[in-house]
């Protein structure tokens, strides 16, 4: 039974028709935003919304109409409300959440043929950009950072390039979405247009009027629009998406509109997004003025191994699916392989992976199933491994010089047989003249000497060699008995730098599971697969964090902590095993104890956490949710002395109350919905679960 809910007019209240495009939309909510910004209304009654409750509802109904599958069950719901919909009894058409709605365990109307199979809540590898599935890798935030320096710093021009699929558009929207009432933005997408449309498409995206066919009158107008925005502090922003398709003297109009101006600062910015042929069309002879104007360029580049790791399990979870299909470390191999670390081909491998999985009823994603999705797109060329550059280079240039050694032999070297003295060969003559071999010391022949007694051979000593003396020779590190004290940064710099990347993550990673009272003998010789294997087998889940220790400490888990090592040494792993006052102790190789300021400028604030969901129970629970596990929750938050009353099958407002007061008391998001955050906080408080801790009480 679905909860009457008072819906707001969303349409109406961004001023759309119901039809609306999503640039209308985005345009619509801009212009309603900047009226509220520059108006500085207050509310004249006690009843009507204050500013803040206005820009809220604006951002609700944006973010409602923005969303595909939000929009169409909002519009499947005004349907109901209006009486179009027939009385008969039928499946609910989609999820409900975000308006109060119980969801009753119905499926969206456009279902992914595995969808269903898999636990998605939509189609995780999507080719259409979509903000929300944003993988932050360190080359787009490096992209996003210089986009924000370069407009707070208010540069002219920026460019940024990149190959076909690496993301440009999405990191593109994800900018624009962040972007707040200061900015007045023009998105250009297709520039396929000449000097006259270009001014003309600006003018309209900023919503000034931009029909004219004189191009004087249409910058006169954008001028005076541009200083009447800085007097109020707003910025105006072009962008332009597919900019290598632009026409040289389309981008000297572009060089031109740059210098409006004031006699400080610029009244324009402009961005420049586009594949690497761009380049090529900036380097013309005619443009060298536009050259020059560019202070901010950057090139996005494909993902590598790890990043297309971190990025598939990224979609995965923001399509609910985590824990519910798996892709082993060479099947993730196989698609970084065929993909080359684009993440649009990543989207498109993994995709037609999931659908044979689907097929097979299997949700282990192995690199067969991999291969198999590769054969059924056809035209993916992989990457080149080492062994194939073996075969390749390698290979050839060794047969060419066994084929010179022979030559050589055969041809060049003298005849020893001919030049030996007497005639005779070598061979001959060594069978005249035997060598005593069995005693150390000069060569000679045995019938100069006499039989001599054998000797006990000497004991063998290595020959040591200068880097041995030195001690410059790397050596794998071999575990201590006792803790190690470090209270010097350079000194944890050089611990780490001996070991690589992965040997790092696994040793941090066997003290967490030593936490979880996983067997020694389970860690014996531990790669990544088996690693895989054994959260599996003990039904441990893994959590990214981002935060401090504080946060950390408010989780109360062990964790093994990313490193960023100075001087480009590379990222290496520190599982934190437990806090006691301003002290760790750490696990790598061996026990660490040092101050937790010493790990302050080395950690990258990205933490991962190993969790048991001992109950299996739903991603989030919020208000509205019916079941069993509401009553679970609601015994289990009054053992703890949060909830009174009677226990119902509902998640209703006493629920939402105590899980609110739980939250605050322990310094995570009081939202009152029993996400992952709080699952891991309530294991870790009732006694009856056997979690590690990371403070002892």
């Amino acid at each position: 039974m679905i909860t009457e809910v008072q819906l707001p007019d969303y349409y109406q209240l961004l001023g759309v028709k119901s039809g609306a495009t999503q640039k209308e939309i985005d345009r619509a909510y801009q212009m309603l935003i900047s009226k509220f910004d520059s108006s500085g209304k207050k509310a004249s009654s006690a009843d009507e919304p204050t500013l803040k409750e206005r820009i809220e509802a604006a951002q609700e109904a944006y973010d409602t109409l923005s969303h595909k599958e939000k929009r169409e069950a909002y519009d499947a719901v005004v349907e109901v409300k209006k009486g179009n919909v027939s009385d008969e009894p039928k499946k609910s058409s989609g999820p409900l959440k975000f308006l109060g709605v119980r969801e009753n365990a119905r499926k969206p109307r456009h279902q992914n043929v595995y969808q269903d199979f898999f636990g998605f809540s939509e189609k995780p590898f999507d080719l259409t950009p979509d903000p929300k599935y944003l993988y932050l890798s360190p080359k787009h935030k490096e992209v996003l950072a210089h986009l924000v320096y370069g407009l707070q710093e208010n540069n002219g021009f920026l460019k940024i390039v990149g190959e076909v699929g690496t993301g440009k558009t999405m990191i593109c929207r994800s900018f624009l979405r962040e972007l707040r009432a200061d900015f007045n933005i023009a998105y250009i997408f297709n520039p396929c247009i000449n000097e006259l449309e270009l001014l003309q498409t600006i003018n309209m995206e900023l919503g000034i009027p931009g029909k004219s066919k004189s191009r004087k009158k249409l910058v006169d107008v954008l001028n005076g629009f541009l200083l009447e925005e800085r007097s109020k502090g707003h910025r105006v922003v072009v962008i332009i998406d597919e900019a290598q398709d632009l026409q040289p003297k389309v981008l000297e109009q572009l060089r031109l509109l740059s210098n409006l101006e004031t006699d400080t600062e610029k009244l324009i910015q402009i961005v420049l997004i586009g594949q690497p042929e761009l380049d090529k069309v900036l380097a013309k002879d005619g443009l060298r003025q536009l050259r020059q104007r560019i202070t901010i360029k950057w090139e996005l580049l494909p993902l590598n191994l790890e990043e297309t790791r971190g990025y598939i399990q990224h979609r995965l979870n923001v399509a609910l699916g985590k824990g519910k299909v798996r892709f082993s470390r060479q099947a993730v191999e196989t698609v970084f392989r065929y993909s080359r670390g684009i993440p649009r081909m990543i989207n498109v491998v993994a995709d037609r992976t999931l659908l044979i999985a689907f097929t097979q009823s299997t949700k282990k994603i192995t690199p067969k199933i991999v291969k198999l999705a590769v054969s059924d797109i056809g035209g993916l060329v992989p990457l080149e491994s080492w062994a194939d550059k073996f075969w390749k280079l390698v290979l050839p240039s060794a047969l060419v010089a066994g084929l010179a050694f022979f030559a050589v032999n055969f041809f060049a070297l003298p005849d020893h047989k001919k030049s030996a003295p007497g005639g005779k060969d070598i061979s001959a003559l060594i069978q005249e003249n035997p060598m005593d071999l069995s005693t150390p010391g000069e060569l000679v022949p045995t019938s100069a000497i006499h039989p001599v007694v054998p000797l006990v051979a000497p004991p063998v000593v290595s020959p040591v060699t200068p880097e041995a003396e030195t001690g410059n020779t790397p050596q794998r590190r071999i575990p201590s008995n006792r803790p190690l004290s470090i209270f010097d940064p350079e000194k944890l710099v050089t611990y780490l730098s001996s070991l690589t990347l992965m040997e790092s993550k696994l040793e941090a990673v066997k003290w967490i599971l030593e936490a979880w009272n996983v067997a020694p003998e389970e860690m014996q010789g531990l790669n990544e697969t088996d690693l895989e294997m054994i959260e599996e087998d003990h039904r441990l889940s893994s959590l990214e964090v981002n935060g401090t220790l504080e946060r950390l400490k408010s989780l109360n888990y062990p964790a093994f902590l990313e490193i960023a090592l100075p001087n480009a040494q590379g990222t290496k792993y520190l599982a934190l095993v437990s806090i006691r006052g301003d002290t760790g102790v750490f696990g790598s190789v061996d026990k660490i104890e040092m101050p937790l300021s010493i790990i302050d400028s080395l950690w990258t604030r990205k933490a991962i956490i190993l969790w048991k969901d001992f109950e299996n129970l739903p991603e989030s629970i919020g208000v509205g949710f019916k079941g069993k596990e509401a009553i679970w929750l609601q015994k289990n938050l009054r053992l703890l002395g949060y909830f009174q009353g009677r226990e119902a099958l509902l998640y209703g407002p006493k629920t939402v109350q105590a899980m609110m007061e739980l939250q605050r008391n322990n310094s995570i998001k009081d939202d009152g919905i029993f996400n992952t955050d709080s699952k891991l906080l309530l294991y870790n408080l009732l006694q009856i679960y056997s979690t590690p801790k990371l403070v002892s009480q």
